[in-house]
């Protein structure tokens, strides 16, 4: 093999490996800012539903209605967690996936 080709494809894998890191760090940022949003969404869930209890105090005088206005709340409360719980696994679970096909 002639040194200008040994050149032209040493050059050529070069690339290849720097646009590979290139297209990795992007996608990490991506992710991270993916993360990011879905830690923002919950927080502001949360704050939504703290307001929602704030109001039920305050406004609602009879106490059985407080109480299973409560009950509902604390329902919905629980199967947002679970919720939570499941897309953050299979968000890491995607997370993995992806990162271990491209290896």
């Amino acid at each position: 093999m002639s040194e200008n080709k040994k050149y032209s494809e040493y050059n050529r894998d070069v690339s290849k490996n720097s646009e590979r890191i290139i297209n990795k760090l992007n996608e990490k940022k991506a992710s991270d800012d993916l993360k990011e949003s879905f830690k923002d969404a919950v927080g502001q869930a949360s704050n939504v539903i703290k307001q929602i209890i704030e109001n039920i105090e305050e406004n609602i005088t009879d106490e059985e209605i407080k109480t299973n206005t409560k009950k509902i709340i604390q329902d919905i409360v629980n199967e947002f967690e679970n919720n939570i719980v499941n897309a953050s696994k299979k968000f890491s679970e995607a997370l993995n996936l992806t990162y271990k096909e491209e290896e």
